[in-house]
């Protein structure tokens, strides 16, 4: 009776697995047939930078010194296939034709570039880490502040990024963490033993920032970061990532080449690829993966006490990363070291706080209320349903009740929240600024984008132009970290 039984348990498991397979065989294959009938691939979704830096070079590019020549070698070997591949079609937004006034290369200046500065007389040194298919244009605010401040800036380009969009569908996630390592020993290396050295990670750079600062910790030879300062950091992302894997082996067959990519749009961005291949999701999935389980694993065995203190810094309303994971993962884990969680709010004037998901209302309600024990916890909020000005409403770790605090900031109008890629940049940043100060600059001005139409009339989706693209706060951001390096409150 037991045999038959288990025999019958067999067979229904069986059926069980055999359907999720032909279920999950049948959408990945609907799914790659409507991916072929996208845009044709264009050359920097098939082309290859051979100088690149991965994983594989960490013998022969020990120093950052060398990881620069690679780098000069990628952009030099970026040029040539620029040069060899512009038609005389291409529009004037486009930033692979030496023409387009989306060409990265201003004056002889290219802001997707690594760039190290050096203050007179720096005390102390800080390593930034820019996101998925972004540059350091990305941080470069930032880095001018540290460098303001009096510290040795390196504002990393991470491999991959900064080049061609086809560079990401063959990256894996440990090419990145290699020459996070690289930066990191550099930066070290540049300053006295007891000066500071920070850690400034955003999105994807935020998950390379807290490994590095994770595996400093059981690395003698690697020095710990005194603060680590991330902003939207992927701790968590969409579970179907994983998924992705799928399309990017049906991909490797021609008929289905255009299935290792999720999207394909137009390339007028300067600083930032618009495309997006399967393989970046995934490499992120595993990163974020290998990070949440090496956070649990250090908070098991005790070693998590010696992680710096988190300044971290999100929007409440994200479509890139998972905010509620950013609580739960991280934060949730965290020792009491002096680390504080910064949230921004919607904008909760009253006739737009009906039409938000109230979703996020609950969301903020559950950070404030567990913002009660091992770190602190602030929200930027509307200082009341009639005002579009804002206060910061703070907890301290472990103090019950709030103070508030008045800031000099309103929302804009028309603005509803802020958003994944806003954080970094302020209102007047030359391409990506609400309120571009630049006028006569060369590059567009991507942060004024604002056309009214019909739905489906252009190959852009309406949900990539209505994204603000800059932070009404970003001072707000630099106040705080300054409060850090200055050790004050």
């Amino acid at each position: 009776m037991i045999r038959k039984t288990l025999r019958v348990a067999l067979r229904i498991a069986g059926f069980v697995f055999a359907s999720f397979l032909l279920v999950a065989v049948t959408l990945i294959l609907a799914r790659a047939f409507h991916l072929r009938n996208g845009p044709d691939l264009e050359w920097w979704h098939t082309e290859r930078i051979t100088s690149e830096f991965q994983a594989k070079d960490r013998d022969p590019v020990t120093t950052f010194e060398q990881y620069l020549e690679k780098e000069s070698a990628v952009f030099d070997e970026l040029r040539s296939l620029v040069e060899h591949n512009t038609r005389a079609d291409y529009h004037q937004l486009n930033r692979f034709s030496l023409a387009s006034r989306s060409y990265p290369v201003k004056s002889g200046l290219n802001l997707n570039r690594s760039t190290a500065m050096r203050p007179p007389n720096a005390r102390g040194g800080v390593l930034l880490l820019h996101g998925m298919t972004d540059s350091p244009y990305t941080l470069r605010h930032l880095a001018a502040m540290f460098y303001e401040q009096g510290f040795y800036v390196l504002n990393l380009r991470i491999p991959g990024h900064g080049t061609l969009p086809a560079e990401l569908d063959r990256m894996q996630w440990q090419d990145w963490y290699e020459a996070v390592k690289i930066g990191a020993s550099h930066v070290a290396g540049q300053i006295e033993a007891g000066q500071p050295f920070y850690l400034l990670g955003y999105s994807n750079g935020g998950s390379l920032a807290l490994k590095y600062s994770m595996d400093s910790i059981e690395d003698v030879a690697a020095r710990i970061p005194d603060h680590v300062f991330l902003l939207s950091p992927m701790i968590g992302v969409d579970p179907f990532a994983r998924f992705s894997r799928w399309f990017t082996w049906i991909g490797y067959l021609e008929y289905f080449r255009q299935s290792r990519w999720l999207e394909t749009y137009p390339e007028y961005d300067p600083h930032k690829y618009n495309s997006f291949p399967m393989n970046a999701g995934l490499q992120s999935y595993k990163l974020t993966t290998s990070v949440k389980e090496q956070i649990q694993r250090m908070a098991s065995n005790g070693r998590l006490e010696q992680m710096p203190p988190v300044l971290t810094f999100q929007s409440l309303v994200d479509g890139t990363v998972v905010t509620s994971e950013i609580l739960d993962a991280l934060y949730g884990k965290l020792p009491a070291n002096g680390s504080e969680l910064v949230v921004f709010d919607a904008n909760r004037i009253a006739v737009l706080d009906e039409f938000i998901l109230p979703r996020h209302k609950t969301l903020l309600n559950r950070i404030m209320n567990e913002g009660t024990g091992k770190y602190a916890v602030s929200a930027v909020i509307n200082r009341a349903s009639t005002d579009m000005r804002v206060l910061e409403l703070r907890q301290q770790a472990g103090i019950p009740g709030f103070t508030d605090r008045p800031l000099e900031y309103a929302w804009p109008d028309d603005v509803y929240s802020l958003t994944h890629v806003a954080l970094p940049f302020p209102l007047d940043d030359v391409v990506y600024g609400l309120e571009s100060s630049d006028m006569n600059s060369a590059y567009p001005k991507l942060g004024r984008v604002k056309i009214l139409g019909e739905n489906g009339a252009l190959i852009l989706p309406p949900a990539l132009l209505q994204r603000l693209r800059s932070n009404p706060f970003y001072g707000y951001i630099e106040e705080r970290i300054k409060g850090v390096v200055n050790d004050t409150p």
